[in-house]
């Protein structure tokens, strides 16, 4: 059966369009689009006029898209921006449509669902991350399931918002960066029962996992197979974080593999990445392009 599923996030709203059988989604069209959701939602606690009718216009559009591509049903999820702001009615009576407004729980659950739609990775131990825009997720399973998941209020864009640096930033600036970050995970799962330095595998879901392993590629174009079989030590996760914090933003657009758009907050995601790593111990990191959509098309969350 082919369906659809539009994830309207935070920093960008996406669309993933799937044969589906059981467990197997089989991608047929994916593609996304930057409204930036959350732009000025941190500091007034509302999602702004124009994010929102860029939000919405991309959404009609997907819609459109999805049954051109003969998908029978899509469905339409939103993740932290929707989730934290007081009008998220106005998006959703401005679409129309019915959005299924996921809890960090849910994303969570459905990023590690997503990521073991990869046979490889199915009944391996993993410590799924998801990094997105206004939270990260953490999700904690193996061959039985999934033993502990939690989401915690840090993202690209809440960062960002909240930490305005100079272009290019300062050393201090990063040096506050990497602080911030330190302290918000102490604060959350470095107190819960994650464990250091586990045998768990550590995994990367979501476009800033992607884009590490297109830039340590140097990849123009998007290739899952080749993206999916990289894996990033922590010397090189770190070395590219010194590298995009000490270049102005023109500069950081023409980085291959880095989309230019996403040039200022990658600032922010690469370091969630990297103090991960340090905190709990981690050497490696593997991405996956497969996370929340894949997971929402892998059973009947609709």
């Amino acid at each position: 059966m082919r369906r659809g599923v539009i994830d309207i996030g935070t920093n960008s709203v996406k669309l993933l369009v799937a044969d589906c059988h059981g467990s197997a989604v089989q991608p047929v069209t994916e593609t996304s689009r930057q409204t930036r959701l959350g732009r000025g939602l941190y500091e007034s606690g509302r999602l702004q006029p124009k994010p929102i009718e860029d939000t919405v216009e991309t959404v009609r559009e997907f819609l459109r898209l999805a049954k051109r591509e003969g998908a029978g049903e899509t469905g339409i999820i939103a993740t932290s921006a929707m989730r934290e702001a007081d009008n998220s009615r106005e998006l959703i009576d401005a679409l129309g449509q019915t959005v299924v407004i996921l809890s960090g729980d849910d994303e969570a659950r459905l990023a590690y669902a997503g990521v073991t739609t990869d046979p490889r990775l199915a009944k391996r131990d993993l410590l799924v991350i998801d990094v997105g825009g206004g939270s990260t997720e953490f999700t904690q399973g193996g061959a039985g399931g999934v033993q502990q998941h939690t989401s915690i209020p840090l993202g690209s864009v809440r960062l960002l918002e909240a930490n305005p640096v100079e272009d290019p930033p300062t050393a201090d600036q990063l040096a506050h960066a990497r602080e911030v970050i330190d302290a918000k995970l102490r604060q959350t799962v470095l107190n819960g029962n994650w464990g250091e330095g586990s045998d768990c595998e550590l995994v990367g879901t979501g476009g800033v996992a992607t884009i590490f392993a297109m830039m340590e590629l140097s990849m123009e174009r998007f290739d899952r197979e080749r993206i999916e079989e990289a894996n990033l030590i922590q010397k090189r996760v770190s070395e590219w974080c010194e590298q995009l914090w000490s270049l102005p933003l023109d500069q950081r657009r023409e980085i291959v593999g880095l989309p230019a758009n996403r040039a200022d907050v990658a600032l922010f995601g690469s370091l969630i990445y990297e103090r991960i790593m340090i905190q709990f111990g981690y050497a490696q990191l593997k991405a996956s392009t497969r996370g929340i959509r894949f997971g929402a098309l892998k059973g009947d969350f609709f």
